[in-house]
């Protein structure tokens, strides 16, 4: 599904007013959106590569990788039961359900996170960040390939919860 225009930093409106408020800036259409995404692409690395938490331009926020531990069991009505993600293919290939406890992390999982409460415009409420895909199977490689990536993220506190978005096994 195509996201909506008025939501994308590099459509063709943004270009326009872009250059409509910068005429002494020649850039084409082209050079414009490069720059933009060369500035995601980069922004992104960074905070894969040193698990700081990073403020965006124009208040927007800060944004972070988080992680945290899963929680095994919750009691419902006085019932236990197991909030472990399953492993579908171990699932498929045994004929029982098997979970996944992420021994490979220390029992942790991983994901971005947005920290509203940095954010400086109205309705920030109203505005949720999720990951790309190819974002958040990046974040996943990085772990899976290297151990010390998973000692040098952090779990961020925001009223004493731990913070997370972004659910990476």
């Amino acid at each position: 599904m195509r996201t909506a225009t008025d939501w994308r930093s590099s459509s063709k409106e943004n270009y326009k007013d872009f250059k409509r408020k910068h005429p002494s800036i020649s850039l084409s259409y082209e050079q414009w959106k490069g720059f933009i995404y060369e500035f995601n692409e980069s922004f992104k690395e960074y905070i894969l590569e040193t698990g700081d938490k990073v403020k965006y331009p124009f208040g927007f926020g800060e944004f972070a990788i988080g992680k945290r531990k899963r929680r095994k069991f919750i009691v419902v009505n006085g019932q236990q039961h197991i909030t472990l993600p399953i492993d579908w293919k171990k699932t498929m290939e045994k004929g029982k359900v098997i979970y996944n406890f992420n021994f490979h992390t220390d029992g942790y999982y991983f994901g971005w996170h947005w920290f509203k409460n940095t954010a400086r415009f109205r309705n920030v409420d109203l505005w949720y960040f999720k990951a790309s895909r190819s974002t958040s199977r990046l974040l996943a490689h990085y772990i899976k390939v290297d151990e010390k990536y998973q000692h040098l993220y952090k779990e961020w506190y925001v009223n004493k919860t731990p913070i997370i978005k972004d659910n990476v096994n």
